[in-house]
């Protein structure tokens, strides 16, 4: 399938079955109570907690898309609080697995560049001098600071994107394989990047990015909405945002024999 065929079928697919849709965006409402301002502590902690639960399940439930897109399947997956919960976790070990490598490279370079002895520097001359401490900073200090941080920066970045495209095909082999094992073979998921083409998936993440972009656009206008607003767009924006991303890439995945 081509891009605009993957996408044309991802952006019509979550209306397919309104039931469905609204069943998870249910779900997806629950996991945004944390983010509500409560003023009772107790009660915040309970949501948190609640909250937290159905983020869990909602991940869990992605896999369950990614499934049925790899098949090929137009039916919206059912919810099924065991399965979901346990894919939620393996997706939780996953997250670590795949972006604990760019975060200690990341460190590395910080260190390597002296970013965090330069900051420390620059951050004991704002703490003495207040507001006026760029004026007792040197030149070269404050050249250093930056270019060690823009190093740091642009190849944190360029990790972040690269273990990005690594863990969504992790995300598809832990759903054609049910196995936690295979989806966290980074190995094996760059084969499967090289597979597809790379061009292709990172096309697919380009496009990704700039419907996701309109949707969290839309998004922030619902969510300004007095006390509803951030239920509202939980669901509706952000379950569509989950059926076209994990709709598309398993889509996209169904092009490996």
């Amino acid at each position: 399938m081509s891009l605009t065929e993957i996408f044309n079928d991802s952006l019509k697919y979550p209306f397919s079955d309104m039931t469905k849709f609204c069943i998870i965006g249910i779900v997806m409402v629950v996991s945004s109570l944390g983010s509500l301002e409560i003023g009772n502590a107790i009660i915040y902690s309970v949501l948190g907690i609640v909250a937290a639960v159905a983020s869990i399940i909602t991940s869990g439930y992605s896999v369950s898309v990614v499934k049925k897109a790899i098949v090929k399947s137009d039916e919206i997956p059912d919810l099924d609080l065991r399965e979901n919960i346990i894919d939620g976790l393996k997706m939780i070990v996953m997250l670590i697995v795949y972006y604990i490598i760019p975060i200690i490279i990341t460190l590395i370079v910080a260190f390597a560049t002296g970013f965090f002895n330069q900051y420390i520097e620059v951050a004991t001359y704002a703490s003495q001098y207040g507001s006026n401490f760029v004026n007792m900073v040197s030149e070269d200090l404050m050249m250093s600071l930056v270019s060690s941080a823009a190093i740091t920066i642009i190849i944190g970045i360029i990790l972040l994107v690269i273990f990005s495209l690594l863990f969504y095909m992790g995300i598809c082999r832990l759903a054609k394989y049910n196995s936690l094992s295979e989806g966290a073979d980074i190995p094996e998921a760059a084969r499967d990047l090289k597979r597809i083409g790379i061009g292709k998936v990172i096309g697919w993440m380009i496009l990704l990015f700039v419907i996701v972009a309109i949707l969290t656009f839309i998004e922030t206008f619902i969510s300004s909405i007095p006390s509803v607003g951030i239920l509202i767009s939980a669901f509706l924006i952000s379950t569509y945002n989950l059926f076209i991303a994990y709709r598309s890439v398993g889509l996209l995945y169904s092009a490996i024999e």
